[in-house]
């Protein structure tokens, strides 16, 4: 008799098009909403878990930085219409390193200047951009020279 394994899919995943984070995940995505709000905020709109429509689908990038904007707090569409200056992915433990490479992809396809793909266990971030190759960082200033946004390495993985 042969054993059949079922694959579930949480509401978190059915929602957002992507797995559900861990503890890793999270704490490197406040890292960087504040880092990014406390270096940028007067001149960018940093926010999280924001719906981008990319044609066929829909993503919801960790992090997202858009053109400084106003609060409309009365706004209930949970999708944007423009894409954001930066998107931010973060590797979760179940995400194949393809699947986000595809997510990043798409991303740039619609107008995204850079997607930025942390992998928290091996401490990367690369970054992505249709007009240089990937980069990727393993310590110091990651330094995006096409969307001019830069975050010392040490605030993105900080502990504390």
């Amino acid at each position: 008799m042969e054993t059949q394994i079922l694959e579930t899919v949480s509401d978190y995943e059915l929602e957002r098009n992507k797995p559900m984070p861990n503890f890793n995940h999270g704490f490197i995505q406040a890292n960087l909403v504040f880092a990014l709000r406390e270096q940028y905020g007067k001149q960018y709109s940093v926010v999280s878990e924001v719906s981008i429509p990319t044609g066929t689908t829909t993503v919801t990038p960790d992090v997202l930085v858009f053109p400084k904007r106003p609060v409309n707090w009365l706004e209930t569409k949970p999708e944007l219409p423009e894409p954001p200056i930066l998107a931010i992915e973060i590797q979760s433990p179940s995400q194949s390193i393809e699947t986000v490479i595809n997510k990043a992809n798409a991303l740039l396809e619609i107008g995204v200047k850079s997607v930025w793909l942390i992998q928290p266990a091996l401490q990367t971030v690369s970054i992505f951009s249709k007009s240089n190759p990937p980069k990727t960082f393993v310590e110091g200033i990651v330094r995006d020279t096409v969307s001019g946004i830069e975050l010392s390495f040490e605030k993105i993985f900080a502990t504390e």
